[in-house]
This record gives C-alpha cells, sequence and structure tokens, in this order.
C-alpha cells in the first residue's frame, strides 16, 4: 500500500490531469482494492487456529490446488471488478456483468502471454525474439477473440449515466475500506450504501462538448443524436450514445457557404438536427433553444442575434456578444477550466429558463439547456 501510495504522488506530481481519467482511477482502485482484501484475508488466517493438513493423495493434491488457484482469480476478478465498476460507469457509461466469465476463460492465456513477453525481451539482444512475439501475439488474438464472444452474450451493458456524488461516495467508501486494518474498515459500509442510493440521482445533459470543442451532440428526441461532425470520433459518439441512451446519431446537413437559406434560426421546429457551412452550424433542442457552432469569432459574431448557446471551436477566441445573457463556450475555457461549460450555475439558469429576447417562436420555452464537457 505504501508504493501503492507513493505511485500515485508521482502520477500526481508528474500528470496531474490524470488524477480525473479512467486510466488512474481504475488502476488504482482496483490495486488498492486487491491490497486491502489480501491485507484482511492475511490477517484473517493469522487470528485462525488451523489443524494439521491432512494427507491427501496426489490426485487430491492437484485438485486441490486447482480449485484455489480458480477461486482466487475469481475472488481477485469479483475484488477488482467491484472497485472499478463505478468507475467505468461513469465515465463509459457501461458494465461488464459477464467479466468474472471472461476473466477466468483468459486467465490461463494470459499468463503463457505474459511469459511470453518477457522471454522475448530477454532474447532480443540476441535476434531470436522473434518467435516468441509471434505466438504472443496468437495468443494476444485469443484473448480479444474469447473476449469478444462472452461480450455478444451480455445480456446488458449500456447503463446510463451516474451521479457523480455516488461516484464520490463510492471513493469514500473504497479509501476507507483499503486503508483502515481494523474494524474502522466497518466505515465504509454506510458509504458504500450511499453511494449504491445515489446512482440514479442524475439529470441528464442536453448537450455534450468534446474537450476539444470540435465536436457537439445534442438529442433531438425519438432516441435520436445530431451531432455537428459528418465523420465524428466513433468512439467519443458511442460513448455519448450510451450516456444518453440514444440510438441514431443524425449527422448534420452541410451547405456551400451562403446557400444555408434560413430566413430566421427561430422559425427551425424543435429538435431539428444541425445545419452546418463551413464554419458555422446551426441547430435547435427540442426545448427550443438554439445552438450556435462556429469555426472562430468572425464566424460566429452573427449568431449573436438569434443563439442562446454558442460553442466557437477557436483557442484564441474570446466572447463576441455583448448580450450577458448568451452563454459562450470557446476552446480555451475547455482547455483553462475543465468545469467552465457548467460554471456559474445560477447565470446559465438565468439564461435558460426565461424567454430571450426576439429568439423563441410562440408556444416554445427556450429553457434549461445545459453544457456538459466530455473527455
Amino acid at each position: 500500500m505504501r508504493n501503492l501510495a507513493i505511485s500515485a504522488i508521482a502520477v500526481i506530481l508528474v500528470s496531474p490531469h490524470e488524477v480525473v481519467g479512467p486510466s488512474f482511477q481504475m488502476s488504482f482502485a482496483a490495486t488498492a482494492a486487491l491490497v486491502g482484501a489480501y491485507a484482511g484475508w492475511a490477517d484473517y488466517r493469522a487470528d485462525k487456529v488451523r489443524a494439521p493438513p491432512i494427507k491427501r493423495s496426489f490426485v487430491g493434491f492437484l485438485s486441490r490446488k486447482l480449485a484455489a488457484g480458480a477461486g482466487g482469480a475469481a475472488l481477485t476478478s469479483i475484488i477488482a471488478g467491484s472497485a472499478t465498476a463505478l468507475f467505468a460507469i461513469w465515465h463509459f457509461q457501461r458494465v461488464s456483468p459477464l467479466s468474472l466469465l471472461a476473466n477466468l476463460a483468459i486467465m490461463p492465456i494470459v499468463t503463457v502471454v505474459m511469459f511470453l513477453a518477457v522471454a522475448s525481451a530477454v532474447m532480443m539482444p540476441f535476434g531470436f525474439d522473434g518467435p516468441f512475439l509471434y505466438v504472443m501475439g496468437k495468443g494476444l488474438t485469443a484473448m480479444i477473440a474469447i473476449s469478444a464472444c462472452i461480450s455478444e452474450w451480455s445480456p446488458v451493458d449500456a447503463v446510463g449515466l451516474i451521479s457523480i456524488h455516488s461516484v464520490l461516495l463510492a471513493t469514500i467508501a473504497l479509501v476507507i475500506g483499503t486503508m483502515a486494518t481494523t474494524w474502522l474498515r466497518l466505515a465504509a459500509i454506510p458509504f458504500a450504501v450511499a453511494a449504491l442510493l445515489t446512482i440514479p440521482q442524475v439529470r441528464t445533459p442536453d448537450l455534450l462538448i468534446s474537450e476539444d470543442a470540435h465536436l457537439v451532440a445534442m438529442p433531438i428526441g425519438g432516441g435520436e443524436l445530431a451531432v455537428n461532425r459528418a465523420r465524428s470520433n466513433e468512439f467519443t459518439t458511442e460513448n455519448w450514445k450510451r450516456a444518453l441512451k440514444a440510438e441514431t446519431i443524425v449527422p448534420p446537413e452541410t451547405f456551400a457557404k451562403g446557400a444555408l437559406d434560413i430566413a430566421d434560426p427561430v422559425d427551425l421546429p424543435p429538435g431539428s438536427p444541425f445545419y452546418c457551412t463551413s464554419d458555422l452550424c446551426i441547430g435547435r433542442h427540442p426545448s427550443g433553444a438554439i445552438v450556435a457552432l462556429a469555426e472562430n469569432r468572425n464566424s460566429a459574431r452573427p449568431a449573436c442575434g438569434f443563439a442562446d448557446l454558442i460553442v466557437i471551436n477557436d483557442a484564441t477566441a474570446y466572447n463576441p456578444c455583448r448580450d450577458p445573457r448568451i452563454l459562450v463556450v470557446t476552446k480555451r475555457q475547455l482547455a483553462r477550466e475543465p468545469s467552465s461549460s457548467t460554471r456559474n450555475r445560477r447565470r446559465r439558469d438565468q439564461l435558460f429558463n426565461m424567454p430571450s429576447k426576439n429568439r423563441t417562436a410562440p408556444g416554445t420555452n427556450s429553457g434549461a439547456t445545459r453544457a456538459r464537457r466530455e473527455g
């Protein structure tokens, strides 16, 4: 546990932003849980009076060892999976209900692959690493094939968003459960229960913005998710589909510059996908709020007359609008302030919960569009 703490401090000092990423959180959560669980098991066995071992035949001895190994691998998978489950859901909106089966199935192959990896490194100076790497590659292919096969059997994996409060409470429970060495471990139980109870207490965002302001997604109803790029990042969009429980990605309708024939953007019906030229996209949320996406400050300036939210894909741009009711998110804000697109909640609620002048068609509500930064 001391070595784990030292490595965590090293990562924080070198790359502090990694702390909020899935790699750091899931790796250290799994390792801490395994170390803490083994410490607790060792303490339990140390206090337990054990009878002298029973003399068994070779077959019985081998069977016992194999059962102990399989049980240990299963328990390892359960502990690590339980410790990382909420972090996986928070970052990727998915779970792996058959992960235990997958881990047990590939464990023998992993053992062989790791041996071949070490052997190839030893043989590399002599030029004999080729055969080891070849067989190692076949082992990796088999691991991927088995994992994909079991993944197809999984009854469900997409779970949508969960509450940040649940993740924080689970983290507190994990820290207490792994760091405490006495009956104080029981103090983790209330936090773990609270984490489970607060999982559904989440408000689904109405707009998703990538960390580089390059990609924006907006649910438009009917299980559809409108994006502003015809060729979007598949990994990101798949995460967003799970987060918003959307089924279909709707690409933008692209027009030549000056050919976008929209007399007045407020005439767009609620739930319209993005209509784009080379430097400006316009869409309308089902709530009635108008979203504009611009490549620079100059192309964003015309949107100040009708948009409720403007996203500018330019690190040098600043707010081109004089109207304080318009929420503007720039690439610089996303880079400098991780929560810049959701900061100043009071001002945001004032903007989207009151009708904007000359922006809302009769009978619609401009309300409650929320911008959320997604890594």
